[in-house]
């Protein structure tokens, strides 16, 4: 098994090495204008002398803060609401067009009205990563609570337990692994939002040193916090998948609906 992980481990470690040698190769053929595709040693260069001040570390953490934010706003929102409908068939058929709405609805359109009202700040960047991360949690919350057994719900109200109890003994811990998997959803959305946010918005963060490099021109400089973005939603994501793997060690994770 060790020995297949090897395996694995170093396919996955050259194929990334392939494709940056190809990187290289492309911006130093000519085939693209090197101040929009610059090569991936200039682009390299331009990481490490970031990652040495602190200005480069801020704009790591500004970006995070605000996922972290909106997504703590979204879970808190998406789980409890999540669990309730979907517990309730009235309110499940009730609500059924609003969430169809909602998982359709693009959280980046409400930018400019946010902007207009709080500026350029992170409590424009909370809201806006907020609503979009909140019907990805919702919607796993609801299916997860739809997934109780209709005899235990039967045999519960047979035995006159108030509703307040089922909802935190049946609905609630038939729910978490859904729930686990649309927070693991969530965080690596509200990185994602985070990053936009600040392209779009100039709000301060990762997503303002690219465009604010891309209008300097200095595109090296540009691809280097591209890449920072990328790992910083790499990283979000895989110790995303560590936590829910180690809270369900007893059940694998659930299925997107």
């Amino acid at each position: 098994m060790r020995q297949q992980r090897m395996t694995v481990l170093g396919s996955q470690i050259g194929v990334i090495l392939a494709l940056l040698v190809i990187w290289e190769l492309i911006a130093r053929s000519g085939l693209a204008a090197e101040n929009a595709f610059p090569p991936f040693s200039a682009v390299s260069v331009e990481l490490v002398k970031g990652m040495l001040t602190s200005s480069y570390w801020t704009a790591v953490w500004q970006t995070l803060q605000g996922a972290l934010q909106g997504f703590l706003v979204a879970a808190a929102v998406g789980i409890p609401v999540g669990v309730v409908v979907g517990f309730s068939p009235f309110l499940e058929r009730s609500s059924r067009i609003l969430v169809d709405f909602g998982r359709s609805f693009p959280a980046i359109a409400l930018l400019p009205i946010f902007v207009l009202s709080y500026g350029s700040t992170i409590t424009t960047k909370t809201i806006v990563i907020a609503v979009g991360c909140v019907f990805p949690i919702f919607v796993q919350s609801f299916y997860g609570s739809r997934r109780v057994d209709p005899a235990i719900v039967e045999t519960a109200k047979a035995f006159r337990i108030p509703a307040g109890m089922q909802l935190t003994r049946i609905a609630l811990p038939s729910a978490v692994p859904s729930i686990m998997t649309g927070l693991r959803l969530g965080i690596t959305m509200a990185v994602l939002l985070s990053i936009g946010v600040e392209i779009l918005g100039g709000i301060p963060g990762l997503g303002q040193r690219i465009a604010g490099a891309q209008q300097d021109g200095a595109s090296a400089v540009a691809f280097a916090y591209i890449l920072t973005a990328s790992a910083l939603g790499f990283a979000v994501s895989k110790l995303s998948q560590a936590v829910e793997s180690r809270l369900l060690r007893w059940r694998p994770p659930t299925t997107v609906s």
